[in-house]
């Protein structure tokens, strides 16, 4: 019989934390959400979600059901397991941890004997040994391992896919010590369908980079091809397709304009961190951001090429963007490319416009304008498709009498230009 009267504890209610209470509540589980932004503790006390992947009726029916949401943490001294789920960004490339290191000063100041603290929160291998517990340590009596338990767990949120969700997404998980792992272990088992032990915490971080790098070097390559391609006059995407019928040794990339959302462009930075403190840079990293970072320069360069094959200035004309979210049927704009597209095409003197269902507004340094009706369409000189949303199959791409540059390779777009 536990002495805690609730089961978990959720520290940072984002696109990771916010699912986490959700489906620990809706799995029969004791659930404390904690989040130091009023206003939006404030709209979610309400039901209202501020992420697509938790509808509103979902976070209601958790409310219903006993979830508490609030802007103050001293339930979590209450909670037998606190899970960290804060940002981790780069501030100048470098790894801001101010909010793992918040996250833990709270725990500390909210701590009991027996908890189990686990990070989810994407860094570097060996923070959880070098940073959060000396955090905790230095301002609590406890000690970790004696007194209280940890371990790591990378977060596998995929926004928008409708085939891996939550549940069925096998979880890795990792303590500190024998029995913190095995406390984790069983915890995650309540709510995940799969979960995954490995040997400590630096494997755990390790996990996440590995994935993400991994995609990062990969769409990098095939972004290089493309470019090379285009020079050569092959048709890259033809290629991709042939390749792909090869049944082993072969997985398939799909170049675009870039890499966005808050994991592939920004986890592989954590990895050249902590290499570059070692004395060993990740040549591939570097050299993948590097290419990554230039697909928005590539993609303006090759809209001023049909520009001008049809003897159209690029100063004054009008442009939309196609869909501006970092990959499709989400709204999440963070690290898009299409926000680096914007701000290159306006300081060349265009006027442009996007029109994304899922986004109502950007935050850029450049005017831009949102287009809601796709009778609109023909009225400009020149259409960006950035974004594969769905819905954008449905359009009557043939009644539109407007060039087309594809940055997404979109099967069911024809006599268009293509990356």
């Amino acid at each position: 019989m536990s002495k805690f009267d609730k089961d978990l504890g959720v520290i940072g209610l984002g696109y990771v934390g916010l699912p986490l209470v959700v489906e620990s509540c809706n799995s029969g589980l004791k659930v404390f959400g904690y989040d130091n932004n009023s206003q939006k503790v404030n709209i979610m006390q309400k039901g209202s979600s501020p992420i697509e992947d938790v509808s509103d009726s979902t976070l209601d029916n958790a409310l219903k059901k006993g979830l508490i949401i609030s802007d103050s943490p001293e339930n979590l001294k209450d909670c037998e397991h606190i899970v960290i789920s804060v940002p981790t960004p780069l501030t100048d490339y470098q790894p801001d941890l101010s909010y793992v290191k918040a996250a833990a000063r709270t725990i500390a100041e909210n701590i009991s004997k027996e908890q189990v603290i686990i990070l989810e929160s994407t860094t570097y291998p060996g923070t959880t040994i070098e940073v959060l517990i000396p955090e905790i340590e230095s301002i609590c009596d406890l000690k970790a391992g004696k007194d209280f338990y940890v371990g790591y767990s990378p977060e596998r949120i995929d926004p928008g896919n409708e085939t891996w969700n939550f549940k069925n997404t096998p979880k890795v998980v990792s303590g500190i010590d024998e029995t913190s792992a095995k406390k984790i272990k069983t915890f995650y088992e309540k709510i995940i369908e799969e979960v995954v032990l490995v040997s400590g915490t630096k494997e755990a971080e390790m996990v996440k980079l590995l994935e993400n790098t991994y995609r990062h070097v990969n769409i990098a390559f095939i972004n290089e091809l493309a470019i090379l391609c285009n020079m050569l006059e092959i048709d890259i995407w033809e290629v991709i397709e042939a390749a792909k019928t090869k049944p082993f040794g072969f997985e398939s990339f799909r170049p675009g304009p870039g890499v966005g959302g808050h994991c592939i462009p920004i986890d592989p930075n954590y990895l050249s961190f902590k290499t570059r403190q070692i004395g060993k840079p990740v040549r591939f990293v570097e050299l993948a951001q590097e290419i990554n970072n230039t697909m928005p320069t590539y993609i303006v360069g090759r809209i001023l090429e049909m520009m001008n094959s049809l003897q159209k200035p690029m100063k004054n004309s009008n442009i939309l963007i196609l869909g501006v979210a970092y990959k499709k049927d989400i709204s999440d704009t963070r690290e898009s490319p299409s926000i680096n597209i914007i701000e290159n095409l306006h300081s060349k003197g265009v006027n442009v416009s996007f029109y994304d269902p899922f986004v109502d507004s950007l935050k850029l340094n450049a005017p831009v304008k949102k287009e809601i009706d796709t009778k609109n369409f023909n009225n400009y000189d020149l259409i960006l498709f950035h974004t594969a949303h769905t819905e954008f199959s449905n359009i009557d791409f043939e009644a539109i009498d407007v060039p087309i540059f594809d940055a997404t390779g979109t099967d069911y777009l024809s006599n268009v230009e293509r990356i």
